[in-house]
């Protein structure tokens, strides 16, 4: 749902007035001080994905010497309220500030009024549009590539697809859903440039982050379209949902099932059987590498960015099937034992 335009001008004027304040405080104050003293950390979320992320960042700044201050909204891919923390933030003395965007051009000025006098790195998801001095995350279009090529590989004959997105206004979300279809639309013939009839994808759904409405998103499509032979969920949340719904449904088995990050229950279905693959991201080492990009951004290191792509970092994906599920998770498994920091966190 679109914010009126008042809410976004509050947000804007309360952010430039606080960015004033803190640039003209002090006339003696530097510019970039050699060493961060605090840094916030914002996600989108509280789930298991993003106390993932939050671990990494609070290993990095352990390491560092930085103090880290964790704020997770309590209502998952909520606009408003990421703003509402993003403006509190504003007011603090922050050396700089991590964020992952829930809607990539509407925070653009939000993100730009923080970023007018401190580093900003957006991670996980970006706003390309924005200030923001970096970008750590995976490149969003290959995963959606990748998740396309998934498809094809669990249902060669083709058939009926259903996309679950969390919304479209995330970058991610943007980038995955632009791939997939790329992939899915794809020529099974490289000499011959049309359309892949063998796929029909009946719908792009989203639901903003309730998990309530991808249930029902779920049921109705059941109804509407009985010839459904794969889904595929674009966000972490979206493998136990799917597992759920389609087991009440007595159709766990019969449905194709596609999914993104790697929940206990999403793995556990990929084990049985009941998912064909899932792609995993890497949350920890975003927020890992956002603090890092953050302290070298506010110390002027001119090494630690690439010298293109305005900052981005991309951290590569892989498909975890039941192939290789018992080695991926030794890897998760020697991570947490070689992380100062156990993967939880509480929302603030």
């Amino acid at each position: 749902m679109l914010k009126q335009p008042s809410f976004w001008i509050g947000v804007v004027i309360a952010l430039a007035v606080v960015g004033w304040f803190r640039m003209n405080a002090s006339e003696d104050a530097e510019v970039v001080r050699e060493k961060p003293s605090k840094i916030a950390f914002v996600t989108a979320g509280e789930g298991e994905f993003w106390q993932a992320a939050v671990a990494g960042a609070e290993d990095a700044a352990e390491e560092l010497g930085v103090e880290l201050d964790v704020r997770m909204p309590k209502q998952t891919e909520s606009v408003q309220e990421q703003n509402e923390l993003l403006t509190t933030l504003s007011s603090g003395k922050y050396d700089g500030i991590a964020v992952s965007p829930v809607d990539a051009e509407g925070q653009t000025p939000v993100i730009n009024s923080l970023a007018a006098d401190r580093p900003v790195v957006t991670y996980d998801s970006d706003s390309p549009l924005s200030a923001r001095h970096g970008f750590v995350g995976t490149s969003n279009f290959s995963a959606g590539l990748r998740a396309g090529t998934l498809v094809k590989q669990a249902l060669p004959a083709g058939g009926e697809v259903l996309v679950l997105m969390v919304n479209r206004t995330k970058s991610n979300m943007q980038d995955r859903r632009a791939g997939f279809k790329t992939r899915i639309e794809e020529s099974p013939n490289p000499e011959q440039e049309v359309v892949d009839q063998r796929y029909q994808v009946v719908d792009y759904l989203t639901d903003e982050g309730d998990d309530q409405r991808c249930r029902e998103n779920i049921q109705e499509s059941l109804e509407e379209h009985p010839d459904l032979k794969c889904i595929v969920g674009m966000n972490a949340r979206h493998g136990p949902i799917l597992l759920s719904v389609l087991k009440e449904a007595g159709k766990l088995g019969q449905i194709k099932l596609i999914t993104f990050d790697t929940l206990p229950e999403t793995l556990q279905g990929v084990r049985d059987g009941s998912i064909s693959a899932t792609i995993a991201q890497d949350p920890f080492k975003y927020g890992n590498e956002a603090v890092r990009m953050l302290v070298s951004l506010h110390s002027g290191d001119p090494q630690y960015l690439p010298v293109v792509g305005r900052g981005a970092i991309h951290v590569s994906v892989e498909a975890i099937d039941n192939s290789n599920i018992d080695e991926f998770q030794k890897r998760v498994e020697q991570r947490i034992k070689r992380s100062k920091k156990p993967m939880t966190a509480k929302a603030l």
